[in-house]
C-alpha cells in the first residue's frame, strides 16, 4: 500500500503544468495532452488578449508552470513577459523550452511592409496574431504543442503525437464542410470590428475590406463610419460581424444607413460564449453565424 502511495505521489508530481495567454490555446493544449497535463489559461474568452492587466494572481499560476504557451507575434506582448518575470520561475525564460509561442512558426498573414508607427495604431510587425480562427493553421499549431510537451513529459511524447494527429485531421475534414456551406451563402465580402477574423475569412475565401475600427485598437470616429457605409455601398457588403469583445453600437450605426445590411455579435474566443467550450466549436458558431444571416 506505501509503494502504491508513493508510486502514486510521484506520478503526479511528474505531471507537466502547462499555462496558456488564451482560452483558445488552452483548448487546442487540452486536446493534445489527453489528460496527461495540468493546464490553466490566463485571459478568457471574453476578455480582449491585448489588454489583460499583468496581475499578481496570474504570477502565481506561473509560478509552478513547466510551459507557457502563447500566440506571439506581440498579441500579449504588454503582459506576458511582465507575468513570467514576476513568476520568478527559471523554466520559462524567454528563448527556453520553458516558453512556446505559435504565430511565427504558422505563415502568418498581414506582415505590415516598411517601419510601422504608433500613428498606425495597434500593428503588429510580425503580422496578424489571430491564427486561432483558421482551422488549418490551428490543426499546425496541434503538432508544435505536441512536439514541445514531448519534449518536456517524454513518457507520454506518441501520445501527444497521436492526439495532436486526429486533431488536425479532424479540423481539415471539418474545414471542407465549412467551406462548401460558406459558398453556398453566396457571401464574398464581411466588415468586422477589428481583424481578428480575418484568419478566418481568408481560409473560406471571403474579403474583408474594412474594419469598424479606423486603425487597429482606435475606436470608430463619425468619419470612418460614413466611409465604412460607403464601402459597403459600393462593393455590395450586407453583413457585419461585430466580435463580442466590442461594442456593437458602431456595426449598427452602419447597417442604418445601408438597405439590406445586417449586424451580428460573434465571440471570437473559446468560452466566448458559455456553450462554446472547444476550438471547432468556436468555428461552427462562425459558419452558422454566416449562414443564418446570408439571407
Amino acid at each position: 500500500m506505501k509503494i502504491f502511495l508513493l508510486f502514486f505521489m510521484l506520478a503526479a508530481h511528474a505531471e507537466l503544468k502547462v499555462v496558456t495567454t488564451t482560452a483558445d490555446l488552452e483548448a487546442l493544449v487540452t486536446a493534445v495532452a489527453g489528460g496527461k497535463v495540468k493546464i490553466d489559461a490566463i485571459a478568457r474568452g471574453t476578455q480582449d488578449p491585448h489588454s489583460i492587466e499583468a496581475k499578481p494572481s496570474f504570477m502565481v499560476k506561473m509560478r509552478n508552470a513547466d510551459l507557457v504557451i502563447a500566440h506571439g507575434l506581440e498579441l500579449e506582448a504588454a503582459w506576458v513577459v511582465p507575468l513570467i518575470q514576476g513568476s520568478r520561475n527559471p523554466k520559462l525564460a524567454v528563448g527556453g523550452k520553458g516558453f512556446l509561442e505559435l504565430g511565427d512558426k504558422l505563415d502568418p498573414i498581414e506582415i505590415p511592409k516598411g517601419g510601422v508607427t504608433r500613428a498606425e495604431g495597434d500593428v503588429h510587425p510580425g503580422g496578424n496574431p489571430h491564427f486561432t480562427l483558421d482551422p488549418l493553421r490551428l490543426g499546425k499549431a496541434a503538432g508544435l504543442v505536441a512536439e514541445r510537451l514531448g519534449e518536456l513529459d517524454t513518457a507520454n511524447r506518441e501520445l501527444f503525437k497521436k492526439n495532436a494527429a486526429v486533431f488536425h485531421n479532424r479540423l481539415a475534414e471539418k474545414t471542407k464542410d465549412w467551406k462548401t456551406r460558406l459558398e453556398k451563402t453566396k457571401i464574398k465580402q464581411i466588415v468586422t470590428y477589428h481583424k481578428t477574423l480575418n484568419y478566418f475569412l481568408d481560409r473560406f475565401g471571403i474579403q474583408n475590406p474594412i474594419q469598424l475600427e479606423p486603425r487597429p485598437g482606435i475606436p470608430p470616429t463619425a468619419a470612418h463610419l460614413m466611409e465604412v457605409v460607403e464601402t459597403m455601398k459600393k462593393n455590395q457588403v450586407r453583413l457585419v460581424l461585430v466580435e463580442n469583445l466590442y461594442d456593437a453600437k458602431a456595426g449598427e450605426k452602419v447597417i442604418g444607413d445601408v438597405p439590406g445590411a445586417k449586424v451580428a455579435r460573434v465571440p471570437v474566443s473559446v468560452g466566448g460564449e458559455p456553450e462554446i467550450k472547444t476550438n471547432e466549436q468556436l468555428l461552427e458558431k462562425l459558419v452558422k453565424t454566416i449562414e443564418e444571416n446570408s439571407h
